[in-house]
């Protein structure tokens, strides 16, 4: 009997403590949905006019952060190429523009400046306008824009994770024992460091693109053709020219006996041998 009163106690004291961990383990969630009151009508309202605030914020936002890249090229006729030429110089100081290539050929029937120019985005349309507003004649326009705003973003999340995965590995070398490990986690290390490189590097470059445009531009002018008869040179020259050339002739038929000589003295070596079957025939 003492036996079973004794396993009647413990059974009913596990039952007890049971009990009590469940009400404890409650009680938080208790708590949370207590605290998780409804929301009277005048609140949901009022969320309602600041889910229907103005888009245009949000729109704002989602094209500052775009990445474009703007590029163009313009075919320019001008007039006096030399007035051109200087009202874009002008206007590139103010714009804070440079040019990227600069390149001048001149002849008999145009004059033409092959120019590339580096202009900060902001201000790449500004200075198209500016060059259509003048004087000179616009043949050929092209403008493109690209977005890269995904690219520009994958580049940055990828980044971020392999820095993240280079931490790691460093601080798994610093915890390697073995020759064996210390050798793979260097070369993790090594491929990560090469393709953070790689990333960095593409993204220095598109940060460059979007933060100054390109736009080509050739400046041409159309000369008039002016026939220019070729005068004569003076009797002094023409005789100094013809002792040149007659003294020309006599070395290269020097030379062409030079390399003819075999069959020279064949030739010699045949006729001394024929005059030498004559002379005996005729005794």
């Amino acid at each position: 009997m003492k036996n079973l009163s004794f396993l009647l106690l413990l059974s009913l004291s596990v039952l007890s403590c049971n009990k009590s961990s469940k009400d404890t383990s409650m009680e938080p969630l208790a708590e949370v949905v207590m605290d998780a009151k409804p929301q009277s009508s005048d609140e949901f309202n009022s969320k309602d006019k600041e889910d229907n605030s103005p888009p245009i914020k949000v729109n704002q936002v989602e094209t500052k952060n775009k990445k474009i890249i703007k590029d163009g090229s313009l075919s320019i006729k001008s007039k006096n190429i030399g007035e051109s030429k200087k009202n874009i110089d002008a206007v590139l100081k103010t714009m804070n523009a440079y040019y990227e290539t600069e390149n001048l050929q001149n002849d008999n029937n145009q004059a033409s400046y092959d120019l590339k120019i580096r202009i900060p985005s902001v201000n790449f349309e500004k200075l198209i306008s500016a060059i259509e507003k003048g004087n000179d004649e616009v043949l050929n326009k092209n403008i493109q824009a690209r977005d890269v705003t995904e690219e520009f973003v994958d580049l940055t999340s990828r980044l971020e994770s392999k820095q993240a995965y280079l931490i790691r590995y460093k601080a798994l070398l610093s915890k390697a024992s073995t020759i064996k490990d210390i050798l793979e986690i260097e070369e993790k290390i090594r491929v990560i460091q090469e393709e953070i490189e790689s990333a960095q590097g593409r993204l220095k470059y598109l940060k460059d693109q979007v933060s100054f445009s390109s736009l080509s531009v050739n400046l041409f002018q159309e000369k008039e053709y002016v026939y220019k008869p070729n005068g004569e040179d003076s009797f002094l020259e023409r005789f100094k020219k013809s002792v040149a050339n007659g003294w020309e002739a006599v070395v290269g038929f020097l030379l062409l006996l030079i390399s003819v000589w075999p069959f020279l003295i064949l030739i010699v070596i045949g006729v001394y041998l024929f005059k030498r079957y004559r002379f005996i025939n005729k005794k």
